[in-house]
């Protein structure tokens, strides 16, 4: 009898177990789309993401082609600079990663963050440097930036000293849902038009609230530090509907702003 039940055990554990596994489906990755491309008239760059170009924190991979016989370019590195042109100046964008090699999925990427949209007041480019070969190429891609209906980038004047702008990129959660998300923000401030260091140091404060039922919401963690600019923490969503990510930033114990993302979904 003792037997029966040990064997019974296991199998129950099997089942249990197994069961679980098949629940854990696979991350799907999202598939990429083209945005854009270009070319010197010898080597041509694809620019593929998720999405269309926005303002704020974009994921880039960057196929790059030989047009002499279509072959693609593994063995290159590449030097990103976007640009905003304007009326009567340029300027660029933070840039996580400015120079790449080819990573394990066989993409080179970039990440990122437009500070304002294609449109009337100006119009984005960026430079591609190639490197392979013993000699460097540039390749330049017109790029448009929308603004997306949902803010993904704050910029505010520092509380501090009244005079450098920070920009807080909104990096996670990208599909909000009920129950504990991914929170990530990067944070930048504007050195000068082509200089937009990533700030490290700060400390966070998180409070998320939702406007229409005016309450808030238990279990967060407030983003802490990972390096490169980059802060990573966690919101609950109780419900659906409106909410705000309220965030409180600062540098030792000063007040640097207070930024606010609003996300509504179903």
């Amino acid at each position: 009898m003792k037997k029966y039940i040990h064997t019974f055990s296991v199998v129950a554990l099997i089942f249990i177990f197994g069961s679980c596994a098949e629940k854990n489906d696979p991350v799907v990755e999202e598939s990429l789309v083209e945005v854009a491309t270009g070319d010197n008239g010898e080597i041509g760059v694809t620019i593929q993401s998720t999405t269309e170009l926005f303002v704020g924190f974009n994921s880039l991979s960057i196929n790059v082609t030989n047009l002499t016989d279509n072959s693609s370019i593994n063995d290159a590195t590449i030097t990103i600079i976007p640009m905003m042109h304007m009326m009567t100046m340029s300027h660029t964008c933070p840039v996580d990663n400015k120079t790449t090699t080819l990573n394990e999925k066989g993409k080179y990427n970039f990440d990122v963050v437009f500070v304002m949209p294609s449109g009337d007041m100006g119009y984005w480019e960026i430079t591609f440097k190639v490197e392979y070969g013993g000699k460097i190429q540039e390749v330049v891609v017109p790029v448009n930036v929308i603004q997306p209906e949902e803010t993904k980038l704050i910029s505010f004047v520092s509380e501090q000293d009244q005079t450098t702008k920070y920009f807080v990129a909104l990096i996670d959660p990208k599909s909000p849902q009920v129950g504990e998300n991914d929170l990530e923000v990067s944070v930048y401030k504007k050195a000068s038009m082509m200089d937009w260091p990533a700030v490290e140091g700060l400390s966070f404060e998180l409070e998320p609230w939702m406007t229409s039922m005016d309450h808030g919401s238990p279990n967060n963690i407030a983003p802490v530090e990972i390096g490169n600019g980059h802060y990573k923490g966690k919101v609950n969503f109780t419900m659906t509907g409106d909410w705000e990510i309220r965030l409180t930033m600062k540098e030792g114990n000063n007040l640097v702003g207070s930024p606010v993302f609003t996300t509504v979904f179903q």
